[in-house]
C-alpha cells in the first residue's frame, strides 16, 4: 500500500491500538523482568484517547468495512478499557443499609515546603478535611508533626499516624479496635485499622507505594523536550520505581489475604489501572470502575491525566457512589467512596 492511500484515521488507529495491546500485557509481566513494558502501560489512557479520535474519523468518512479490525481491538482490550473508564466495570450492586464513607487523599506534606501557597494552602487543606468529614479519612504524605492540629480539628475522630516524619495517616469517627503499621521492607508504607461498623468489623488499609522520585530537572525535561541523556535518566528512575512497586504490591496482596475481616484498601499506588502493581491485588473491586465516571484522573502534577489513587474493596462489600473531588490543593485530587454492608 502506498503512502498516498494511508488515511489519517489509519495513521492514528494503527499505532494507538498497538500501544493499547502491548500496554495491556504489562499487567501480567513483572517489571523486575521487563521494566520497559510497564512504561508502555503508563501510556494506555493516552493511547485510548487517540484511538477514539481515530474511530470517530473513520466513522465520519463512512469507511464501515475498515471498522472490523478496530472493533476487534476494542473487544481484546475491553477489560483494560473498563479499568480506565469509570462505570464500565459493571453496575454497583448496593446491598445492606449500613453505609461507610471513605476518602483517600495524598496531601503532599500539607504544602510544608511551599510548593503552592504554603500556609494558605495548608489552612485550606484543613478546612476541606473538616468540611468533608467522611467516616474514614486516609491521608498519604501527612507530616506527623501536624497530628495535634488534626486532632484539634476533628476532636471526635481517632487519629493514627506512622512513626516517621511523614507518611500515611488514618482518621475515623468509628471505634478502632486494632491497628498497626504495614512495612513491606524496613520502611513503613501503610497503616491498617480494624473498625466497628454497627455490628460488623471492617479492616481499612491505607498505603503509599513507591513513587518515581523525579527531580525538578526531570520535570523540566518532560516539559521542554528530552535528549538521549535525559531519556536514559528518566527510564532508569521509572524502571527502578516500577520494580520496587512490584515487590511492594506482591507483599501488600499477601497482607490483605491474611485479613480476618472484609477489607477496604485506600491509597496512592503511584501507578495506573493498567499496571502490574494493580493486577497483583487479588479479589478486590475498584470503586471507580463500578461507580465512577470518565477517566477519573487524580494526579495533577506535571504529568497530568493519570489515575494513580484508588479505593478497592472486598466482594462482601458494595460501593454505591464514587467521587473524584475537583480541588487543587496538592498534586493529587482526593477520592471518596460510599460503601454498603
Amino acid at each position: 500500500m502506498s503512502l498516498k492511500r494511508i488515511s489519517l484515521d489509519g495513521l492514528i488507529l494503527v499505532p494507538s491500538s498497538g500501544v493499547m495491546l502491548v500496554g495491556g500485557l504489562c499487567k501480567f509481566v513483572s517489571p523486575e523482568f521487563v521494566s520497559w513494558l510497564a512504561v508502555v502501560g503508563l501510556l494506555f489512557p493516552f493511547a485510548l484517547f487517540v484511538f477514539v479520535i481515530g474511530l470517530v474519523l473513520r466513522v465520519s468518512r463512512g469507511y464501515w468495512k475498515g471498522m472490523i479490525w478496530p472493533l476487534v481491538i476494542v473487544g481484546c482490550a475491553y477489560g483494560d478499557i473498563g479499568r480506565t473508564v469509570g462505570g464500565l466495570g459493571g453496575d454497583a450492586e448496593v446491598e445492606g443499609e449500613t453505609e461507610l464513607s471513605v476518602t483517600s487523599f495524598n496531601v503532599r506534606r500539607m504544602d510544608e515546603y511551599n510548593w503552592i501557597d504554603g500556609d494558605e494552602t495548608r489552612n485550606e487543606l484543613f478546612e476541606w478535611m473538616e468540611g468533608n468529614s467522611p467516616d474514614v479519612l486516609c491521608l498519604q504524605e501527612f507530616p506527623s508533626n501536624m497530628e495535634p492540629r488534626l486532632r484539634q480539628l476533628l476532636p471526635r475522630y481517632s487519629v493514627i499516624t506512622i512513626s516517621q516524619t511523614s507518611g500515611p495517616a488514618f482518621v475515623s469517627n468509628r471505634k478502632v479496635i486494632n491497628g498497626g503499621e504495614w512495612s513491606p521492607n524496613s520502611k513503613a508504607r501503610g497503616l491498617y485499622a480494624d473498625i466497628l461498623v454497627d455490628d460488623d468489623t471492617v479492616r481499612v488499609v491505607n498505603v503509599h507505594l513507591q513513587s518515581v522520585g523525579l527531580a525538578r530537572d526531570d520535570y523540566d525535561a518532560v516539559r521542554d523536550g528530552t535528549d538521549a541523556e535525559d531519556r536514559k535518566r528518566l527510564l532508569g528512575r521509572l524502571s527502578a520505581a516500577y520494580k520496587l512497586r512490584a515487590d511492594q504490591a506482591q507483599k501488600l496482596n499477601d497482607f490483605i489475604a491474611t485479613s480476618p475481616y472484609k477489607t477496604i484498601l485506600a491509597g496512592d499506588f503511584n501507578d495506573t489501572p493498567i499496571s502490574y502493581a494493580l493486577n497483583c491485588i487479588e479479589n478486590m473491586n475498584d470503586a471507580f470502575t463500578t461507580s465512577g465516571s470518565g477517566l477519573g484522573a487524580t494526579y495533577v502534577g506535571d504529568l497530568q491525566g493519570l489515575r494513580i489513587d484508588y479505593l478497592l474493596y472486598s466482594d462482601s462489600i458494595s460501593c454505591s457512589e464514587f467521587t473524584t473531588h475537583n480541588i487543587k490543593l496538592s498534586d493529587h485530587r482526593p477520592i471518596e467512596g460510599k460503601f454498603n454492608f
